[in-house]
């Protein structure tokens, strides 16, 4: 999303608007103050709703639009835990960098729930954990944080953005035919080859690139969390 759309989402608040204003207006630059204090909108409400990922902002506390001391708070500890600073000024490069540890962290959240289903077993049409299908297991891990995906593999794939295999993500979605024909099997993807699915006789973890089965049946992937 370009920058000009994050800051015409945003209902500049008292003095922060002689802040945000002071940069160049096209706001083209990674280092232009987006977000700080006293500003208002819909980006706001994603920043925090990262942050939460991250740990930095409190899970009890609703969501809201509104950048006001606990969010600064949260950004302040962000920015001096990777050294970018001790102020609460969201620029660009900041923002886009909250959104792609949220998102790394998310994953891994996902991949760990994903493994306490080892070895539950499988079961057509099987939707939780005293039964689980690929995409039934699939939908329900996602479920557990929140994210609501479509009951089959086909319709799986159709969400989210598209993700190149080389690119591949914990948390991810990965596709497959296992039945000579269009996508049928959907697992999530854990790092370095390896994804969890339900297949066969109960949840396991496979290899991408096993050469006598999945790496001549993948398909392609999707990632819901960037």
């Amino acid at each position: 999303m370009r920058i000009s759309t994050w800051v015409a989402s945003l209902s500049i608040i008292g003095t922060a608007a002689a802040t945000l204003l002071l940069a160049n207006p096209a706001f083209a630059s990674t280092s232009s103050v987006i977000m700080k204090a006293g500003v208002q909108g819909p980006a706001v409400a994603t920043l925090k709703t990262d942050l939460k990922v991250l740990h930095d902002y409190p899970k009890s506390v609703k969501v809201t639009d509104y950048y006001g001391p606990r969010t600064a708070h949260a950004v302040i500890e962000f920015k001096k835990e990777r050294k970018l600073g001790s102020n609460d000024a969201v620029t660009y490069s900041v923002f886009d960098d909250i959104k792609s540890d949220a998102a790394h962290t998310l994953g891994e959240q996902i991949v760990q729930k994903a493994l306490t289903y080892l070895g539950d077993p499988y079961v057509w049409g099987g939707t939780s954990p005293s039964g689980f299908d690929c995409s039934g297991f699939a939908q329900y891990v996602y479920k557990q944080f929140g994210m609501d995906i479509p009951r089959t593999a086909a319709a799986q794939a159709t969400v989210g953005t598209y993700v190149a295999k080389e690119d591949l993500q914990p948390g991810d979605l990965v596709f497959f035919h296992t039945m000579g024909y269009g996508i049928s099997h959907v697992g999530i993807y854990m790092g370095n080859g390896l994804f969890v699915d339900a297949a066969s006789t109960d949840v396991e973890i496979d290899n991408i690139n096993n050469p006598y089965y999945w790496s001549s049946r993948y398909v392609t992937a999707r990632s819901l969390l960037n």
